[in-house]
């Protein structure tokens, strides 16, 4: 792929849910209690056992594989519980390749909808729209099915 192919726009993959539990435990479950939904078996950069949230601006979002060694995900951009919180996504990348992901909460009758934004995939360096397809079939498994299946129990 040519570097001007990488700057036509590539869509975002959009994911949404409703899950049966308030907006505030919505937040809560897809931040604190992360590594307890998260298919660590599955989707991490190294085999990890954990994953964490920092909860505030600047924070990180991380895995821990079995001998503790952290490796980032990605940096909190936005942190306003329980309505919205946005990643800086800089999983397998540098921070120049970064991509940004959007989670807002909104009530809505019998539960919260859920909706996660992962863009900027022109930011990529090596194929961008490969990593977009990639990333698209990913968050059925990790957002659509985990994490709401974890959520409406919580709820």
């Amino acid at each position: 792929m040519t570097a001007a192919l990488h700057t036509l726009p590539i869509p975002p993959v959009v994911k949404t849910v409703t899950v049966a539990c308030a907006p505030a435990k919505a937040f809560h479950v897809f931040t604190s209690q992360i590594a307890r939904w998260y298919p660590l078996d599955r989707f991490s950069v190294k085999p990890a056992v954990d994953c964490r949230f920092e909860p505030h601006v600047g924070g990180r979002l991380y895995e821990i594989d079995a001998t503790g060694e952290e490796t980032l995900w990605g940096h909190v951009l936005e942190w306003n519980p329980p309505n919205a919180l946005a990643l800086a996504w800089r999983a397998r990348v540098g921070d120049d390749e970064a991509q940004r992901i959007d989670v807002t909460f909104r009530a809505v009758p019998g539960g919260t909808e859920v909706r996660l934004v992962h863009a900027g995939w022109e930011n990529l360096k090596v194929e961008p729209r490969e990593w977009r397809d990639r990333y698209d079939g990913g968050w059925v498994e990790v957002f659509e099915r985990r994490f709401k299946r974890f959520a409406d129990k919580a709820g």
